[in-house]
């Protein structure tokens, strides 16, 4: 047989996965009788999920993996999701009461992608392909209680409704065989899933040295705006809005742009500073990567909605973001040539805050001098708002403010 003809016997079929296993189930200790009573137990709080009931047999690829399953849906994205939250909920019921030894915990993976309908030995219909495997890679990652999805499947929720949004969130990179690597998400929200980061195969790595490169011989910021927003005085939680004007000076189209953001606060979980990214026409440029997610440091990349041409104007990309300073400064270093350079900082009155002041910093020596920039001072509903504007500043700048 050809490889031809081996391809056209095979049916390549799209599906949603769900692939869950029993926590622990491997234990020595554990009795064969218990491992039964718990993988009995699983399968039937799922088919009393109505997510699972309410799909036509036709409409389902199920495949028992021993210690859990892997359920295909051919139908929407949703069902996956849906069936994983209601598996928490029932599973939570059975629990109640139950010594440790005797609850069953799982963990799920989601994702969207292609198998194939293969004939077993006694010609009984049965899946297997890549995106079965790469449910069981993504479920892999995951600790007691996480659901955790690809991007893939993950993305496709999110831009469904905003309640999806909410509850599916970007975790970190994972590396998957052969050094490549994935951004996992995680859903959780009230009574379903684990808002801790799952820890197995994290990928924490900087990639600013090599993204510095790059945008030297790629990028121009014709203009950055910068406005900083105290919010709460007490707490010192403190908005940043950037918005940068970019000029690409290369003949490769700029895709996307790495972000990084240093604080001296520990703040565990990236989705706690509502990072928004945004283009020009207020499109989302959406989370691909989350390569460095410290307590005092996060770094992140985000895709533009359409790749950057040297033949483009008026492009712009805005990052947003909320952090506690209690240290009260803020540092911008200019990484690459900027022409124009807009900051303003603005406070409520009466607070206790200090008009600021602008120093300008040797990245070298670290050295300090007050600028001799003048700002522009205005008061406005018991808002002072303080900007300077600077022009043509080359890499390797950087302006503090203190306040």
């Amino acid at each position: 047989m050809s490889a031809m003809d081996f391809t056209a016997s095979l049916k390549l079929i799209h599906a949603n996965f769900f692939f869950v296993d029993i926590v622990g189930l491997s234990d020595t200790t554990m009795s064969t009788k218990t491992q039964i009573k718990k993988i009995e137990t699983l399968n039937r709080c799922i088919s009393e999920c109505k997510s699972f009931k309410s799909v036509p047999i036709e409409s389902l690829l199920l495949l028992p993996t021993g210690d859990g399953c892997c359920i295909g849906f051919l139908q929407g994205p949703e069902l996956p999701l849906l069936l994983a939250i209601e598996l928490h909920s029932k599973l939570a019921e059975y629990n109640k009461a139950k010594i440790p030894s005797e609850t069953v915990r799982i963990r799920i993976g989601l994702h969207s992608g292609n198998c194939f309908i293969v004939n077993d030995l006694l010609g009984n219909r049965n899946t297997w392909g890549p995106g079965i495997i790469y449910a069981r890679r993504v479920m892999d990652f995951g600790d007691d209680a996480h659901i955790l999805l690809s991007p893939t499947l993950a993305e496709d929720l999110r831009s469904l409704s905003d309640e999806y949004y909410g509850i599916i969130k970007p975790v970190h990179d994972v590396i998957l065989k052969h050094g490549h690597t994935m951004l996992l998400y995680s859903a959780y929200g009230d009574g379903f899933g684990n808002s801790k980061h799952p820890e197995k195969g994290a990928s924490i790595r900087s990639k600013y040295g090599e993204e510095i490169l790059r945008l030297q011989k790629t990028t121009l910021y014709q203009s950055i705006d910068l406005v900083i927003t105290v919010l709460d005085p007490e707490k010192m939680l403190v908005h940043h809005k950037r918005t940068y004007e970019v000029v690409n000076i290369s003949n490769e189209p700029i895709k996307n742009v790495l972000h990084g953001i240093a604080m001296d606060v520990n703040i565990p979980d990236i989705n706690d500073m509502n990072i928004k990214v945004y283009d020009e026409k207020h499109r989302e440029c959406k989370i691909t990567s989350i390569n460095v997610d410290k307590l005092d440091c996060k770094e992140f990349t985000t895709a533009f909605s359409e790749p950057i041409t040297k033949e483009d104007t008026g492009k712009k990309y805005t990052l947003e973001y909320e952090i506690e300073e209690p240290e009260r400064y803020f540092s911008n270093a200019f990484l690459i040539d900027c022409q124009k350079f807009n900051m303003a900082f603005q406070y409520p009155t009466g607070k206790g805050i200090k008009q600021p002041q602008l120093l300008e910093i040797v990245q070298e020596t670290e050295e300090s001098t007050p600028s001799k920039i003048i700002p522009k001072i205005s008061t406005k509903d018991s808002q002072e708002v303080i900007k300077w504007e600077m022009l043509d500043i080359p890499k390797g700048r950087t302006f503090k403010i203190e306040w």
